[in-house]
């Protein structure tokens, strides 16, 4: 559950004092990630080959 708030917090959550997210600021993504390719990261490899 922790590492799913993490995740969210700092891949898919706008800060307000950065205008972007903490990992676009420090470089490791490019966009905002979404809530669904997030929940699609805790799926079986299978199901990720698609998405990426």
């Amino acid at each position: 559950m922790l590492a799913i708030h993490l995740m969210f917090y700092n891949f898919c959550r706008m800060h307000k004092t950065l205008r972007v997210t903490p990992a676009m600021e420090a470089g490791l993504a490019h966009h905002v990630w979404t809530v669904e390719v997030l929940v699609k990261l805790t799926e079986p490899k299978s199901v990720l080959n698609g998405l990426f």
